[in-house]
């Protein structure tokens, strides 16, 4: 078998398979072996049997430049952008030691790896390190670029580098960084005031993350109900897929097992209810129950929706039972889904428009990438606790509540959530059309910038092979379970990054059918 005769052939496998290569990786000879190996052992059988993978490596290798002429408008320009910003002796130095400085930077990767894996404890298993940002684009220390569609699972809303948040951060610095909460900050003030204009809420607390904004609304609605019920009136019903933090209450309210399996004994007073079921919740709420407590999209249970009138339903009985109702936005929050919260699109309704939480909880895009949560209340909840009840060191940090009101501005305007609404239509729309043409997916489901993929049961546990291809091929995204693709772009991701990471997505997904021969 002659490769010259394959030419075409392989050509369009590369482009099909290795997706788009990035100018730094073309440029290396190592990292250009490693991709074309790759490329061999996705080969059909009965070519690897006539041809072996040496050959082929050298054959690509000799031919690199021709094979890899068909152009990366985006990779290139980004490539350009960052050529600009080099002097000229910088300039001719890359072009001298380009080699060198590669195998420099994998070796420099893979000892980093190796430091990570002997002095972190093993509850992460990442194999990228990343070094920089801009938009949605971050590139790792091999010089790859990817297209963010996870951004920071639902953190950078803004993307990277914005400069609005980094002028925010730049100013604020250089006034005061931290002081104690024995002390008031005009920041933690203006963004507590603008949470309170723009929402229901009459009362808020800051922390530092979602788990902790949860443990804030499970503590504080077990105090309200404790000031007018007896002991019996604690329980708090969450629902099966939930997703609520890893402290031993938040992780015992998440109605997962697979989460809590070794963390035994539990905290008590949590009873589960099967997700979007009005029947199961009339019959388990009770007397008993102090508060139930949803996420509107569940987010880490597979992008799972509540049904139409579902949230209603829950605010009724509560009203009936004397419970409070408690929604956990700290995923699905934020303008994610294209309203600045998700119970919202219930409101939207009619019937339901003065559906309202006693309690909601907030974190993720708050603070545009740096680590803030928040749980706002009713005035009436808000008074049961009292000086000492609760507290976070760094809760109502100045920096990082300053950041997060340039965020929470931003993205609170109709302008913006129109804009989320009509790309996350767009997300649907080309993943709908991908699917029609591979049919991977039993369902597309979502609201906004918040989208799930969920696999057919043939494929229901290859969602993280499909996240490593996507990686390979220049995109970063998530899965939710071993079923469900996740997609969380930043929500001002421009319309040629995510048309650019949907091409990437298609080819991935192409890769995945034929590596399974579905």
């Amino acid at each position: 078998m002659l490769l010259e005769d394959h030419f075409p052939k392989i050509e369009k496998l590369i482009k099909d398979k290795l997706g788009k290569i990035p100018t730094k990786t073309f440029q290396n000879d190592e990292l250009m072996r490693i991709s074309f190996r790759k490329l061999y052992q996705s080969m059909p059988k009965m070519f690897r049997i006539a041809i072996g993978e040496k050959k082929f490596e050298d054959f690509c290798m000799s031919n690199r430049e021709k094979l890899l002429n068909f152009g990366d408008t985006l990779s290139e320009n980004i490539s350009k952008k960052d050529t600009k910003n080099l002097s000229t002796k910088d300039k001719k130095y890359e072009s001298d030691n380009n080699g060198k400085l590669n195998k420099k930077k994998l070796q420099k990767t893979f000892e980093l790896l190796e430091t990570a894996k002997n002095v972190f404890l093993p509850v992460y298993s990442p194999d990228l390190i990343l070094v920089k940002a801009k938009n949605s684009i971050v590139w790792d220390s091999d010089g790859n670029e990817y297209i963010d569609f996870g951004s920071g699972i639902s953190v950078n809303s803004l993307g990277h580098k914005n400069y609005e948040l980094l002028a925010t951060i730049k100013e604020q610095s250089e006034k005061l960084l931290h002081v104690s909460n024995l002390f008031l900050t005009e920041p933690s003030i203006e963004l507590a005031d603008y949470l309170v204009k723009s929402t229901f809420g009459d009362r808020v607390f800051f922390c530092n993350s979602g788990a902790e904004a949860n443990e804030a609304a499970i503590k504080i609605a077990r105090k309200f109900t404790s000031m007018s019920f007896p002991l019996e009136k604690r329980e708090i019903i969450t629902f099966e897929g939930s997703f609520h933090g890893r402290t031993l209450a938040t992780l015992t309210a998440t109605a997962q097992p697979k989460y809590q399996k070794g963390f035994e004994p539990l905290p008590e007073g949590f009873s589960y209810c099967p997700f979007n079921d009005f029947d199961a919740i009339s019959k388990l709420i009770s007397e008993k129950t102090c508060a139930v407590m949803v996420e509107p999209i569940q987010g880490e249970g597979g992008v799972n929706p509540t049904k139409s009138g579902f949230l209603s339903h829950l605010r009724k009985l509560c009203d009936k039972h004397n419970a409070l109702l408690i929604f956990d936005e700290v995923q699905c929050g934020m303008g994610r889904t294209g309203k600045l919260f998700a119970y919202e699109w219930e409101c939207s309704n009619e019937n339901n428009q003065n559906l309202k939480p006693d309690i909601l909880t907030m974190a993720k895009s708050l603070g545009g990438g740096l680590p803030i949560g928040a749980m706002l209340c009713t005035e009436k909840v808000g008074q049961s606790f009292t000086t000492g009840d609760h507290g976070s060191t760094f809760g109502g940090n100045p920096l990082i509540t300053s950041v997060a009101l340039t965020t929470l501005k931003k993205i609170n305007s109709k302008i913006m959530l129109d804009e989320i609404t009509k790309k996350g239509e767009l997300l649907r729309e080309h993943l709908n059309t991908l699917n029609g043409e591979i049919n991977v997916f039993q369902e597309i489901r979502g609201k906004g910038m918040m989208i799930g993929g969920i696999l057919k049961n043939e494929i229901d546990q290859k969602a993280t092979e499909i996240v490593n291809l996507s990686k390979k091929n220049g995109l970063l995204v998530l899965s939710a379970g071993a079923n469900v693709l996740r997609l969380l772009p930043p929500l001002n991701i421009s319309e040629n990054e995510l048309k650019e990471g949907i091409k990437r997505l298609s080819i991935s997904l192409k890769e995945f059918k034929i590596n399974i021969n579905y």
